[in-house]
């Protein structure tokens, strides 16, 4: 087997493995932050929100896409709050604020 051969394989398999441990992780995964995004929410007196943490391609993204009707102090403390969790990258607020 060439070198190229092997390194294409070695490639493949790696991709393979690595899909196979996000498929197999990923509502488990979106499952516990949801539930850390409404407890944080709750606490911070928003009861209409919820936080999306899929991308447009409907993969598992570290960006919380967040709804509920907050005024701007609140968003803030929310977004900051969010992105704080290990894991996630950012919080951003899909409606406007109130």
């Amino acid at each position: 087997m060439s070198p190229a051969t092997k390194l294409l394989t070695g490639i493949t398999a790696t991709w393979l493995l690595a899909y196979a441990a996000y498929f197999l992780q990923r509502q488990s995964l979106l499952v516990n932050l949801g539930s850390k995004a409404a407890t944080i929410m709750a606490a911070n007196g928003v009861t209409d929100g919820a936080a999306r943490w899929t991308s447009d391609s409907d993969r598992a993204d570290r960006i919380a896409r967040l709804s509920g009707s907050a005024d701007a102090a609140t968003r803030a403390r929310i977004r900051a709050q969010l992105a704080a969790l290990p894991g996630i990258h950012d919080a951003i607020w899909t409606n406007p604020a109130r």
